[in-house]
């Protein structure tokens, strides 16, 4: 449909949308010659020249060339409230389709849509619906507000430890006027990239963001595989560097070269069972997880899932309350626990408390349909996670209910 409109504005352009004359006149409302001069010369061409090479070149002292030029901004926002009616509706529009940041292409490609071809036209309407600015360090890019569209993205792609859910960070984003269409983009000039349903940021020492991505895949991946995920956020380390960076000992290396973390062969009990194979089999259990066995485990809250189509859907689901306030959950928070297969989210209103989607989780672990995962919350912020082959109990799963408190889930796409 808004191709089929924008088609249509672009054949009748010519006779729907005369903007020349109204720009003009829209001009003249800034004041005088001078006053027209120095706003064309400062608010239509942010990167021309500095208020001190204005004043120069008009003879008068640098504050009176910022009092002139934000008296000519009002009268020229004023003005529009006036002009004949494609003009404002031209400037409503790009306003809308271009969001707070948009790539210099995206304006320019949305001005041709709009019939703004002329240079004082396209100045001045990407001026009425901004003002547009360019954003430091992103090159092509501009913003209504850069500097604090900056600083907020930055503080949302780094929370819950740089990897946390798209969906949560595409809400955040939205807040701050980021379109959806615009956002993969963006997220990628941000340094960060999407791993399944999250977002893991790449800013920071090289080590820890690869161990942000392993924990996102939940699995070992090859040195290949991890610097494409690193080039899909913009980051192209060489060779030799991303050879050093995973000398760590947070690294661990299998026998085919593939990368892991040290901190999936270990478990409490000494055994290790090896990034991404499965863990010992107790019955028909498939265990990814040792079963909680020491005191530190005894304190952590499990939520039994099964797996069916809405999970692997990426749905939401409710929890009893008593599991988010166990776990110190206050009303109208929520909290994302880490695991080596993903994150998970528990959010709490006064009503109800909810989980996150598990599809990224479900699919890490290789749990099917019918498969149950296990997961187990604790207050530190961690996750542990265990899958069992089909929903019914099993005599692991038995075990595990005599050493922690297992909470069935209130909604989700089937019953418990």
């Amino acid at each position: 449909m808004r191709l089929a409109a924008d088609r249509l504005l672009r054949e009748h352009a010519r006779w729907a949308l005369d903007l020349d004359k109204p720009a003009a006149a829209l001009v003249q409302v800034a004041g005088t010659e001078r006053d027209r001069r120095l706003f064309r010369s400062w608010s239509l061409h942010p990167d021309g020249r500095t208020f001190e090479e204005l004043a120069t070149e008009e003879g008068v002292p640098r504050r009176q060339v910022n009092k002139l030029v934000r008296r000519a901004e009002s009268r020229v926002r004023e003005g529009l409230a006036t002009s004949p009616a494609p003009l404002p509706w031209v400037v409503s529009t790009l306003r809308t389709r271009l969001g707070t940041a948009a790539t210099q292409r995206q304006v320019a490609s949305e001005l041709d849509r709009l019939a703004a071809g002329k240079p004082l036209v396209r100045e001045l309407v990407t001026w009425l619906a901004g003002p547009y600015l360019p954003v430091p360090n992103r090159p092509g890019w501009v913003a209504t507000q850069p500097k604090g569209l900056l600083a907020r993205t930055a503080a949302c792609l780094a929370s819950d430890g740089g990897v946390r859910r798209l969906v949560d960070v595409e809400t955040e984003l939205a807040d701050l006027g980021v379109r959806p269409d615009h956002l993969a983009a963006w997220l990628r000039a941000s340094s960060a990239t999407v791993v399944h349903d999250v977002a893991v940021s790449t800013s920071g020492p090289l080590a820890d963001v690869v161990l942000r991505i392993l924990d996102a895949h939940g699995s070992a991946r090859s040195r290949e595989e991890i610097a494409a995920d690193l080039a899909a956020a913009g980051r192209t380390p060489e060779p030799p560097v991303l050879e050093s960076a995973l000398r760590e000992r947070r690294f661990t290396h299998t026998s085919d070269g593939a990368v892991s973390l040290v901190e999936w062969e270990q478990s409490p009990a000494g055994t290790s069972t090896g990034a991404g194979r499965r863990g010992p089999t107790v019955g028909n259990a498939r265990v990814k997880v040792h079963t909680p066995c020491d005191q530190a485990e005894q304190e952590r809250l499990w939520l039994w899932v099964r797996v069916d189509g809405d999970v692997l859907r990426g749905s939401e689901a409710s929890v009893p309350v008593a599991l988010a306030e166990g776990l110190g959950l206050a009303p109208l928070t929520r909290r994302t626990f880490s695991s080596r297969w993903g994150p998970v989210t528990l959010s709490y209103d006064t009503l109800q408390a909810t989980r996150g989607p598990v599809r990224a989780v479900a699919l890490a672990t290789g749990a099917k349909v019918d498969d149950t995962l296990l997961l187990g919350f604790r207050k530190t912020g961690d996750l542990e996670i265990e899958v069992r082959c089909s929903s019914g109990r099993t005599g692991a799963m038995d075990d595990a209910a005599e050493k922690a408190l297992i909470f069935p889930e209130i909604v989700s796409g089937g019953t418990p």
